[in-house]
């Protein structure tokens, strides 16, 4: 017991700068549970991040319960009205993606970066592209010659048609000067891994913890990944392929609209002591994620913006059809 009292202090001890004081008749933070809204799959990615999160949570928001609140639908659209609905309350927070950047480009959902205030970037999943272990590409250069020298025959499956899977690939076809490679829309990463793999496709664009097994297998080889990792040792980059790009799969922690700039900085500094726990760490351990903490959460809401931005531009030059979000 006393043990657990000394634990306990040592904790408060280690956030006693973290806490937001408040002013006279103004009621503390955190003064109730916490919520984190996740529109993701339940057990997707998104959605284990949000767990992992709520795990590690409670000893840095002075105890409170933090739970992990799933909204799905609309592309998201329902998680987010959620979390709109919450304006000015630091207790509820979500999980945001790479992929609601692309949907608001698209204008499958209603909603626009400055819905939403931006506290924390955690983590990336570079992409990358594999290929069956007896394919005749060794690189992305074989890949794409091959796509220039027989247009619209090469093919590559990936994750949904105007996914932030496609975007990925179009910036990097884009940075190979638009070769003619036929994108192949599934429904999850793990059928176009699948396809890949049948040879119903050349190739996949994908992220490592979903091929993962086929490579221990010795049934799939990755050509290039966006960004270094451990577990790819010795695969070239993109940028080491002579692409120089790096995109990536990547999520964070946004708030409600209408928090202060005190709260929101007081939310970033809880949620940095929670993602350097031992537990977190184990947890982006096994998911072979990557850390991507920003500057401040000022360059964290620039970097959805330009998601965005960037998204909208590509889109267009595509020629795909794109309804406003507002």
């Amino acid at each position: 017991m006393a043990r657990g009292w000394l634990r306990r202090l040592a904790v408060l001890a280690a956030i006693g700068s973290i806490g937001c004081g408040a002013a006279p008749g103004e009621v503390p933070f955190p003064s109730g549970p916490i919520q984190i809204v996740s529109w993701a799959t339940a057990g997707g990615p998104s959605d284990l991040l949000a767990r992992a999160l709520a795990d590690a949570a409670p000893d840095y928001f002075d105890g409170r319960r933090v739970t992990v609140l799933t909204r799905q639908g609309g592309a998201g659209a329902a998680g987010m009205q959620y979390l709109k609905g919450q304006a000015g309350n630091p207790h509820v927070l979500g999980v945001f993606t790479a992929s609601g950047t692309v949907n608001m480009a698209t204008g499958r959902i209603p909603f626009v970066p400055e819905d939403f205030t931006p506290i924390l970037r955690i983590q990336v999943d570079p992409f990358l592209i594999a290929v069956r272990a007896d394919s005749p590409f060794r690189t992305l250069n074989d890949l794409f010659g091959a796509a220039r020298a027989r247009p619209g025959e090469v093919s590559i499956a990936g994750f949904g048609a105007a996914s932030a899977h496609f975007m990925g690939f179009q910036r990097l076809r884009a940075a190979a000067g638009d070769p003619d490679v036929r994108w192949i829309a599934y429904e999850g990463s793990g059928d176009s891994a699948v396809a890949a793999l049948g040879g119903h496709t050349d190739a996949t664009h994908n992220n490592y913890n979903v091929i993962r097994e086929h490579l221990r297998a010795g049934t799939m080889r990755v050509l290039a990944v966006a960004l270094p990792l451990t577990a790819l040792r010795g695969v070239p980059t993109y940028q080491e392929a002579g692409y120089d790009l790096a995109p990536v799969h990547w999520r964070g922690v946004v708030g409600p609209p209408g928090l202060s700039p005190e709260v929101r900085a007081d939310l970033r500094e809880r949620l940095l002591a929670t993602i350097r726990t031992a537990g977190f760490q184990e947890y982006m351990a096994r998911a072979n994620m990557e850390y991507a903490v920003m500057d401040g959460p000022d360059a964290f809401g620039d970097w959805i913006a330009e998601e965005v931005e960037t998204s909208r531009t590509l889109l267009e030059r595509l020629g795909l059809f794109m309804n406003e979000a507002r």
